[in-house]
């Protein structure tokens, strides 16, 4: 349970005590990284290792298979990521928002909405995440991040990307040109893969089954 045990910066893998770095703007390189098209997906697990173990010397040497077992231990048991959506946290917002498409894409990006994200804890929590970069805990950061409330710059952005365009009729076509005009203005690129496509290619990378949990 979140508020009765202690954020954690260690972790252990058959008696190897691993020094975590878990915090926030760290996990959101991490994150950023995994969707880098110009890597290999052994690549990424080999150097998403080395972003969240500070002493990865410890299991340089370790077979592929044990290293792949170790970057899934620390995503699912120390950041919490699920197979089958980035932040089970993020999906419990996304999933408030109205009008929300059947099929529904990722409508927020860390590089790409980060400053309305600061914008947002400022506006909301009184808190300067420049200021916390280095300290705050991931599990902490996502926590407050599913909180956003909805008149934040960055939850409003989001409505936006995730609101339905109504059908035309007589009546609505000033309407639906705005709702088209704002969802142009910040509408994500969708030439790169998201976190959960890079994610799955990772685990298919080194033999990972989809159905794996």
């Amino acid at each position: 349970m979140f508020l009765t045990e202690s954020l954690k910066y260690t972790c252990i893998y058959k008696g190897i005590v691993l020094q975590l770095n878990v915090t926030f703007d760290n996990i959101i390189l991490f994150i950023e990284m995994t969707k880098d098209g110009d890597l290999e997906d052994y690549e990424k697990v080999l150097i998403g290792l080395e972003m969240l173990i500070t002493n990865y010397e410890e299991i340089e040497y370790l077979p592929s298979d044990e290293k792949y077992q170790i970057f899934m231990m620390i995503l699912k048991e120390e950041l919490s990521f699920k197979r089958d959506n980035e932040f089970q946290t993020v999906q419990a917002t996304e999933e408030n928002l109205e009008n929300e498409p059947p099929s529904k894409k990722e409508e927020y990006d860390f590089d790409v909405d980060g400053e309305r994200i600061y914008a947002s804890f400022l506006m909301d929590y009184g808190i300067d995440l420049l200021e916390q970069q280095g300290k705050m805990h991931w599990k902490k950061f996502i926590s407050l991040f599913s909180g956003l409330s909805e008149k934040t710059p960055f939850m409003q952005v989001v409505q936006i990307r995730a609101m339905e365009v109504p059908a035309p009729t007589k009546n609505n076509q000033k309407e639906r040109n705005k709702i088209l005009r704002l969802k142009r203005k910040y509408a994500l690129e969708n030439s790169e893969k998201t976190a959960d496509e890079a994610f799955e290619d990772m685990i298919t990378a080194f033999g990972g089954k989809a159905g794996d949990k």
